[in-house]
């Protein structure tokens, strides 16, 4: 964009009050360049009423004022009331530049025509013509580009601590904190967050086109619980009860049976000792048996009881296996 000289002539609209008759304002620029602020003098008419020669004198003013405070939108409204009481081409390159500076090239370029039109023999005709045709190529290009369909979008990955590994869709793409936004295509993406010691981020992020999407990982410490088992006393004290009652039982099982084989050989007397002795020994072993079945089963119940959790415990850090999700 080619931009024109300022011209700092401050006697505007003066001529509307002074001159009884129709003349013609100084061009924006005298090297032929229009300004870069808006033209300070105004082609000159007689005007019916001074008092309207003096507001549109005032108003116009207040234009310029706002023109070079970069308020344009107000400059416009006191320029168009300027215009409306006293007419004058040159306020409509002062209402163009304004829309230029606003950015909207269409009203810029409209009121630029009608400067042209509307202004006697212009000298500067030629560099405002080119100034036209290069809005109107601006103009296009921006409407072109307000065709075109994005074709993709972007994402930030941000998190809680710095360093932690990114992948996107299973691509390692670099550690936090990513200062350059991801182009991806249009849909849904995975996205994991890893860092030693710490829970991953898993998570899937739709991504569409034209948009910038953020990511943030919230890692916090990988964490497990861990039963805490009673310790089994009492089924280990059953279980040597019942290996001492057992073999006790086996041991007078044997020395009935040696006493009985001696009651037979020694002619097996009803009223023998032997006999008596064997039989004790008979019933002490069938008794101990007897307890040392019951303190098997009891072994068995307390090896389940005691086996159970009785609480759990927190095991936090590098030693904890990570828990995917």
């Amino acid at each position: 964009m080619r931009y024109w000289p300022i011209v700092t002539f401050l006697v505007a609209l003066v001529a509307l009050v002074a001159m009884p008759t129709t003349g013609t304002a100084q061009a924006p620029s005298d090297d032929g360049d229009a300004a870069d602020g808006p033209a300070d003098q105004a082609e000159t008419m007689s005007p019916e009423d001074p008092r309207a020669a003096r507001e549109a004198r005032e108003r116009f003013s207040a234009g310029i004022e706002h023109f070079e405070a970069h308020r344009y939108r107000e400059a416009i409204h006191e320029f168009e009331i300027a215009v409306s009481l006293v007419p004058s081409a040159d306020i409509w390159f002062n209402v163009a530049r304004c829309y230029e500076e606003l950015r909207e090239f269409e009203p810029a370029i409209q009121f630029y025509r009608r400067y042209l039109r509307d202004r006697v023999d212009p000298p500067d005709r030629t560099t405002v013509e080119e100034h036209i045709t290069n809005l109107e190529a601006r103009l296009e290009e921006a409407r072109q580009r307000g065709l075109r369909t994005p074709t993709t979008g972007t994402l930030r990955v941000q998190s809680n601590l710095a360093g932690a590994t990114v992948h996107v869709d299973g691509r390692d793409v670099g550690q936090t904190p990513l200062d350059v936004p991801m182009s991806l295509e249009p849909g849904e993406h995975d996205v994991t967050v890893e860092q030693d010691g710490y829970l991953p981020f898993r998570s899937q992020v739709d991504v569409e086109a034209g948009t910038d999407t953020t990511a943030y990982a919230d890692l916090r410490e990988a964490t497990e619980y861990q039963a805490v088992r009673g310790t089994r006393i009492f089924t280990w004290i059953a279980a040597g009860l019942t290996a001492g009652a057992l073999g006790t039982s086996i041991g007078f099982a044997i020395a009935a049976q040696g006493k009985n084989s001696e009651w037979q050989d020694m002619g097996s007397l009803p009223e023998d000792p032997l006999l008596e002795d064997a039989r004790r020994y008979a019933l002490i072993s069938d008794v101990l048996l007897g307890a040392g079945i019951a303190l098997a089963v009891t072994t068995v119940i307390l090896y389940f009881i005691e086996g159970r959790a009785v609480s759990t415990e927190r095991v936090s850090g590098q030693d904890v296996a990570v828990l995917h999700f």
